[in-house]
């Protein structure tokens, strides 16, 4: 029940509108009893009687997501790769006269909610979810209040393939690509830099230096970090998010990112996840 919408006087009347929340079939509106004070005193009460009230069944399309709302926005879409077979995917969502605490994807291995905010009857809360990275497209439904209708969201997932191995028998195919795949951009580099001395074509000397920066790029050996023992690893950089995993001992892994006092890594299993600068080895 929300009942933050604020009193609206007219005249010699108050109104107040208070929004209820249906958990069932059979509905019955609570009894409510209305006290009115001046100067601290008692000066008139009033008792409205609860009433039945009818229901209409919704049949819901399968990816419902068991919102029904007057409006509602997905202001952030954010996808990233969560292991090999599954991603993770962050949303921001905004609405008004929505129950968004019920917000559920049903295609989802692992969800949650975070930094649920409400005001009156505007609601904003952060959404994660871990799906199989078969699914190419984000989608919902929720039922517009508005309209009368089911609504659709649909987004594209698109992630950058982040994971990389923190020992070396997790792929051992993967230290092969990498070598495989700098060797063909110097070797393509320089060809293309023998091609430039006969042909002097401008864009073929561009190929050759691109060609030839990628495979230096390739060379540039990347940061690691050293993880303490029973350090807390959470689905997102923020104090409220959901903790998956703790470290059992210490281990060394790649730096993938840093942002708001925490450093993302991947773990021994292959998973990403968040973890916070204190908890990086000192020495």
């Amino acid at each position: 029940m929300d009942i933050d919408e604020p009193y609206v006087k007219d005249g010699p009347y108050i109104y107040k509108k208070i929004y209820l929340k249906a958990l069932g079939r059979s509905l019955k509106t609570p009894d409510i009893t209305v006290i009115a004070y001046k100067d601290y005193k008692e000066v008139a009460n009033g008792f409205i009687g609860g009433k039945n009230v009818n229901t209409i069944k919704l049949n819901p399309p399968k990816d419902f997501c068991g919102v029904l709302a007057r409006s509602l926005n997905v202001e952030e879409f954010q996808a990233a790769q969560y292991d090999l077979e599954n991603n993770l995917i962050v949303i921001k969502i905004s609405g008004y006269g929505a129950n968004l605490e019920d917000f559920n994807i049903p295609f989802a291995k692992k969800q949650g909610i975070e930094d649920f905010d409400s005001s009156n009857l505007a609601y904003k809360m952060t959404y994660y979810a871990i799906i199989p990275a078969y699914h190419k497209n984000f989608r919902f439904s929720y039922f517009d209040l508005k309209r009368n209708r089911f609504a659709h969201y649909a987004h594209p997932i698109k992630v950058r393939d982040e994971t990389v191995s923190t020992q070396s028998d997790i792929k051992p195919t993967e230290g092969g690509h990498k070598v495989l795949k700098i060797a063909i951009a110097l070797s393509a580099g320089a060809l293309f830099l023998i091609i430039f001395f006969f042909k002097r074509s401008w864009s073929i000397f561009f190929l050759s230096m691109a060609s030839l920066l990628y495979g230096l790029y390739l060379l540039i050996p990347v940061k690691e970090v050293c993880i303490q023992k029973n350090a807390k690893v959470r689905l997102l950089p923020t104090q409220n998010s959901t903790i998956f995993f703790i470290t059992t001992q210490s281990f060394k892994t790649k730096l993938l990112n840093s942002r708001n006092g925490y450093v993302k890594i991947e773990l021994p299993n292959g998973k990403i996840g968040w973890v916070k600068n204190e908890h990086i080895c000192k020495n």
